[in-house]
């Protein structure tokens, strides 16, 4: 199933049975994911689509008090004329609001789902320094471990600007190294001497190690909370 476009329900057939059609595919495919683990890019996806349709909600009022009017009847005593928009009785908005009442709870539901699992994964994950920290711990080495596994993965790390819309409020972007095969006499002490020696360009990195006891997906799931970890760790 693909991703909703951000205007999904203006989009194709204008027809509300449809669309809930195509919503429901859609979370089929989103619950997939979250109950395999993989929870970016459909959590951020989930959050947006249901912004978008309560933004969409709220404006209603606004959008049809910007309509001409038109007499709709006229009562009393005493007299009193009443108005409605002209386009009140507008079915293509009609299928849109239904739509939307529709996916809304829908989408709430499954964004809470998917944050709880988010919750719960980085619980259960352990971001510890390794060696001594710089006083500026903004730019350095991050080495994914997981128990069970024979090698630790290797990225570089660099926080930049505050934003709201990252998790940890804060920039992480992180770059792919390399694997290193972890034994009896690899310590992440030594990983992190070895990257001092090899990339001289920082000196002192500030250099964490992730380690978790389950497997899960590293870009859709382990990368996105790491950097909402790392954000926090150096806040």
């Amino acid at each position: 199933m693909k991703r909703l476009t951000s205007d999904w329900f203006t989009q194709n057939w204008l027809d509300a049975e449809y669309q809930k059609y195509v919503v429901m595919a859609y979370l089929q495919s989103v619950q997939q994911n979250f109950t395999d683990n993989k929870l970016v890019p459909d959590l951020p996806d989930l959050q947006n689509h249901y912004e978008a349709g309560v933004r969409f909600s709220r404006g209603k009022g606004t959008l049809n008090a910007a309509f001409p009017k038109r007499i709709s009847r006229v009562t009393g005593p005493p007299p009193r004329i009443e108005y409605k928009s002209e386009n009140a009785d507008d079915p293509l908005l009609a299928e849109i609001d239904t739509v939307i009442n529709f996916a809304l709870p829908r989408f709430q539901t499954m964004v809470s789902e998917g944050q709880q699992r988010w919750a719960d994964i980085a619980a259960k994950l352990t971001l510890a320094p390794i060696g001594l920290m710089p006083l500026h711990p903004a730019e350095g080495y991050l080495l994914v471990h997981t128990t069970s596994g024979t090698e630790t993965q290797v990225y570089s790390f660099a926080i930049t600007f505050y934003s709201d819309q990252e998790p940890g409020g804060r920039m992480v972007r992180l770059d792919y190294v390399e694997a290193v095969r972890k034994g009896l006499a690899t310590t992440f002490e030594n990983i992190k001497l070895d990257l001092i020696r090899r990339h001289r360009h920082l000196p002192n990195p500030a250099t964490f190690m992730l380690e978790s006891q389950q497997t899960y997906p590293m870009q859709e799931t382990l990368l996105p909370i790491a950097r909402q970890l790392l954000a926090q760790a150096v806040a």
